[in-house]
């Protein structure tokens, strides 16, 4: 009877981890990304730049997977769909059309990625 319990047990911790992981996967999903920034209040937003000095290269946050042309212009949209969140970000120097991607943490924040 014990071993059954233990099994159920290592099943449903192991179905738990793979939903997390899933979910998590999800929010940052094009589809997932353009929810969350159609309605983020912009209260936990990290902002970087992803030109590298006086080198002229312009390199990729380890932290993302590139994304396609459409996947930025989609990006793009729910920003300026969401006019609080563009003010803060223009407020910061950054232009619409300048953003290469957006990464959402676990806590429900958001890092822009700019040029």
């Amino acid at each position: 009877m014990n071993r059954v319990a233990a099994i159920a047990s290592a099943v449903a911790t192991l179905a738990f981890t793979d939903a997390s992981r899933a979910e998590s996967f999800d929010m940052n999903a094009p589809s997932g990304i353009e929810r969350t920034l159609r309605s983020f209040s912009g209260a936990n937003l990290d902002i970087r730049q992803v030109y590298h000095g006086g080198s002229g290269n312009i390199g990729e946050p380890k932290s993302f997977a590139a994304r396609s042309v459409s996947d930025i212009q989609m990006i793009r949209a729910a920003i300026a769909v969401n006019k609080p969140l563009l003010h803060q970000l223009n407020a910061k120097g950054v232009l619409l059309g300048n953003i290469v991607n957006v990464d959402q943490a676990a806590d429900g924040g958001l890092t822009v990625y700019y040029l």
